[in-house]
């Protein structure tokens, strides 16, 4: 071990070996705890207590032989009692620790604006509320037309309905043609209405095909897809967009949202002047905080496991059942039930009949984590539109919010049509939406705004 080193020779007190500067003098540790004490009490006062000699020497023998010629050499070599630090001991700082407390905290940005941290970027005086009312009651009947249709299919022996269902998707997206993908750069009001009006209706659509689900009464049929072709869309469109990039045809961050549109979820512009007072930068972030872990996560894993038809038909079915089930207990619970029931038995023979994989589980697992992790999105948007509706973030409001429940406002079902409320109605017919609007004084006023035109 190496010898200590000493920075500036001896101490300057008693020629012992120094340990560094103590009150502007190089001494050890010894003289310097010596001088702290002695230079504060009361009995070693230099006026008070004189050595005779005053000639002493410091250190002789292995000890310190003069009190009063060791503090007089401390002063005479320049040692500073102001350099004392009295608020580093733990009996200074109780002695002081009233004083200090007094002393105000530094002011941070959510005490100067006096609102909590989590909503800072909240602005009180952009509150909505005034309500625009969407009705949706003319979408819906198109969606129960649809439901009520018999689909036609090509003469074909199906060994069981998932195998049709697939069959019905399979023929519904040819029927669409090779639609040019347009990269949607201005999500706006026209585009968003749009979006909802044709996958709602593709959503319907696909139900038809499920010959289970067509056998049901069809009040009960309506309050199923209302409440599950959000969850549809999302899927559908995440094995849409990985079965595209696989193939090349899009690039990994263009993401498809309708029929023959794609975006970049980073680089689109959002215009939400039409349904929010908050402009499109204080909703991003609150919009789409989680787009790495439910969006990309998915589609790599889809990517991955490239599934067949079959099982992207299964996925959808248990996401919406499971979804509806859970929503509307009771009766439709039993039903929905009874129909993943009867798909999984025809998933079994797919697996072990037609693939001949007797060991599937660990495949299923995986395609059934990406079904959770749009589940596991769904609830954090169900508590993000809570807490939207409790500072009042959007303008708007839907005739039937279940459709949009896991967005917009909790379900209110069994209600009647919007037109009957003393809030004004908003008329969706044909391609034309109108919304009727009360302001603060109760007047009223209507706008138009055209939907569907040109073939766009």
């Amino acid at each position: 071990m190496p010898a200590p080193l000493y920075l500036s020779g001896p101490c300057e007190i008693c020629s012992q070996p120094a340990h560094g500067r103590h009150f502007g003098v190089m001494s050890c540790r010894a003289c310097a705890a010596f001088f702290r004490r002695a230079a504060t009490s009361k009995t070693l006062r230099v006026q008070d207590k004189v050595c005779k000699t005053g000639k002493c020497t410091i250190f002789e023998d292995g000890k310190y032989r003069c009190k009063s010629c060791r503090l007089q050499k401390c002063l005479a070599v320049g040692m500073d009692v102001n350099k004392f630090q009295s608020d580093r001991d733990l009996l200074s700082n109780t002695s002081n620790y009233t004083k200090r407390s007094k002393v105000s905290p530094p002011q941070s940005l959510a005490n100067f604006l006096g609102r909590p941290e989590f909503i800072l970027c909240c602005e009180p005086e952009k509150v909505s509320h005034v309500k625009t009312i969407v009705d949706v009651s003319d979408l819906v009947y198109k969606a129960m037309q649809i439901l009520q249709e018999d689909i036609h299919l090509i003469p074909f022996k199906f060994d069981n309905s998932l195998e049709k269902l697939t069959f019905a998707m399979d023929d519904m997206k040819l029927k669409r043609g090779n639609e040019k993908f347009e990269v949607v750069k201005t999500l706006g009001k026209a585009e968003s209405l749009m979006f909802f009006e044709t996958n709602f209706l593709n959503a319907a659509q696909w139900f038809t095909g499920f010959p289970e689900f067509t056998e049901l009464d069809i009040s009960v049929k309506i309050e199923i897809l209302k409440s599950t072709w959000l969850v549809w869309l999302r899927l559908e469109k995440l094995a849409e967009t990985s079965a595209f990039q696989r193939r090349k045809i899009l690039g990994s961050d263009l993401f498809m949202c309708s029929e023959g549109a794609c975006l970049n979820i980073e680089e689109v512009e959002m215009d939400l002047s039409w349904c929010s007072n908050y402009s499109s930068e204080q909703l991003r972030t609150f919009m789409m905080c989680d787009f790495e872990q439910y969006w990309r996560d998915s589609v790599e894993t889809l990517i991955e496991l490239e599934p067949t038809n079959i099982e992207l038909n299964f996925m959808l079915i248990q996401l919406c059942l499971n979804e509806a089930g859970k929503k509307f207990q009771g009766k439709i619970l039993e039903t929905t039930d009874k129909l993943l029931q009867i798909q999984a038995d025809n998933l079994h023979d797919y697996y072990t009949k037609k693939l001949k994989m007797s060991n599937y589980s660990s495949r299923l697992s995986r395609l059934m984590k990406v079904n959770k992790a749009i589940e596991a999105d769904v609830r954090e948007r169900k508590e993000r539109s809570y807490i939207s509706r409790v500072f009042n973030l959007f303008s708007i409001e839907y005739s039937h919010p279940e459709m949009f429940e896991t967005t917009n406002r909790e379900c209110r079902r069994r209600r009647g049509p919007v037109g009957r409320q003393k809030r004004g109605t908003l008329k969706d017919f044909g391609c034309h939406w109108k919304l009727k609007i009360r302001d603060q004084d109760d007047k009223r006023m209507s706008l138009t705004c055209v939907i569907f035109e040109n073939d766009r």
